[in-house]
């Protein structure tokens, strides 16, 4: 007597689906996000983290200036 899984049966029953990243609805398989709005947060999310990271990359090439010159005129 073989035992199917749960995995075995949430796939007999719904079939291959993903979920939306940002609101976690089911999906078909072939989408990456459910909506154009579940989109548009993605990437204004996205937009936002790459910004953060170039104030943060600008702020430690700005810092290691500082203590260069600093270094120097110790010296």
């Amino acid at each position: 007597m073989s035992q199917s899984s749960w995995k075995d049966q949430i796939k007999k029953k719904w079939g291959p689906h993903l979920h939306c990243p940002i609101c976690g609805k089911a999906m078909s398989a072939e989408k990456k996000f459910c909506s154009q709005t579940c989109r548009d947060q993605y990437l204004g999310k996205e937009k936002k983290q790459k910004k953060r990271s170039r104030i943060q990359m600008i702020f430690l090439f700005g810092m290691m200036g500082v203590m260069f010159i600093v270094m120097m005129f110790l010296n």
